[in-house]
């Protein structure tokens, strides 16, 4: 099955490897018989999509799980429910049919808020100028070789400041990750305001 989750602010801190941690044991309180990998090493074959960054609260995240045995989505739900925190819910379950896509490869964006830290009404204004008349943002991005500087206007879908709130899409899955910080500071520099993202919380996946 495909479960969408939430995480709340209670959480926002915790590490990726701690929270599959926190499945892991709901799983087991919950006494639902999850299949286990092959190997000197056995562990449970649960598949989560792109780590939340720490720091980030999301209103969907996804997880795959293979079970040991048939279930019903309702049972997931309301067992897993029951023995995850409560800043941690799963809001639905898909069944999946073979041959299972991977979550990567069925989400191609991913839709952002926060705030933004030291900006004015006009500043926003700017913001979004900028954003719609520029064909190329550079920024700088880490990859496999080290930093360097790429145009990461294809990476983001959609642009939006009112007031203090930023909405941002930008790319995630098989063809890369932006994170919205780095959309806005890539557009922030193009019209010479300094501001930070703060609250960030993704709001969907699609």
């Amino acid at each position: 099955m495909r479960l969408t989750y939430r995480r709340g602010e209670p959480v926002k801190y915790v590490s990726h490897l701690d929270f599959v941690k926190v499945f892991e044991r709901a799983l087991r309180r919950a006494s639902i018989e999850v299949a286990f990998s092959q190997g000197f090493n056995p562990r449970m074959l649960l598949v989560f999509g792109n780590p939340l960054p720490v720091g980030y609260t999301s209103d969907f995240e996804l997880l795959d799980i293979t079970f040991a045995r048939p279930y019903e989505k309702d049972f997931i739900i309301e067992n897993l429910n029951r023995h995850l925190p409560g800043e941690i819910f799963v809001v639905s379950a898909e069944e999946l049919t073979k041959p299972y896509p991977s979550i990567l490869s069925t989400v191609g964006f991913a839709e952002y808020e926060g705030k933004i830290l030291g900006i004015t009404d006009g500043d926003a204004d700017a913001l979004n100028a900028a954003f719609k008349s520029s064909f190329v943002i550079p920024a700088m991005k880490r990859t496999k070789s080290g930093e360097k500087e790429i145009d990461i206007k294809p990476m983001i879908k959609s642009f939006e400041v009112t007031h203090d709130i930023l909405k941002v899409t930008t790319v995630t899955g098989q063809e890369g990750n932006l994170r919205p910080e780095l959309a806005l500071s890539g557009v922030s520099k193009l019209c010479g305001i300094d501001c930070e993202l703060s609250e960030i919380r993704k709001v969907r996946m699609f």
